[in-house]
């Protein structure tokens, strides 16, 4: 399965990496490998072709990152969470995705990344199973 790739476009690359860990803990997103930055003009002509308008704001941090889930499931997702960057699904299936892996290999890693310790599903779980073991001490 081809993974679907997330553009973050922020005002710098604190918020972007924000914006990934983000991701992963309130939209139970898995990232893999490493998120890369790319240049602004690629960046902006992978926004008009997903999105199909010209962006109309500039950003200083343009970083992507492979994700573990279709599409569609990524953008439901991203519909629940307000990340403190401008997150965009760019599809397998397009022209934009296909330049995005050929060029993968000479995009700079983004440094300082860590994905959080802890997804929002897994907090909730150990909160719960807290819960019951409480419960239990009464």
């Amino acid at each position: 399965m081809r993974n679907t790739i997330v553009l973050v476009r922020a005002d710098n690359f604190q918020k972007a990496s924000v914006a990934l860990a983000d991701l992963v803990r309130y939209g139970g997103m898995k990232i893999r490998g490493e998120p890369r930055i790319i240049p602004p003009a690629l960046s902006e002509w992978v926004f008009e072709k997903v999105s199909g308008e010209k962006p109309k704001r500039k950003f200083k941090a343009h970083v992507v990152a492979q994700i573990d889930l279709p599409p569609r499931k990524a953008i439901g997702r991203l519909m629940d969470i307000h990340p403190p960057a401008h997150v965009l699904v760019v599809p397998p299936d397009s022209e934009a995705w296909t330049e995005l892996m050929r060029l993968w290999g000479t995009f700079e890693k983004l440094k300082g990344f860590h994905p959080p310790k802890r997804t929002k599903a897994e907090e909730i779980e150990r909160k719960r199973k807290k819960r019951e073991d409480e419960d239990l001490d009464l």
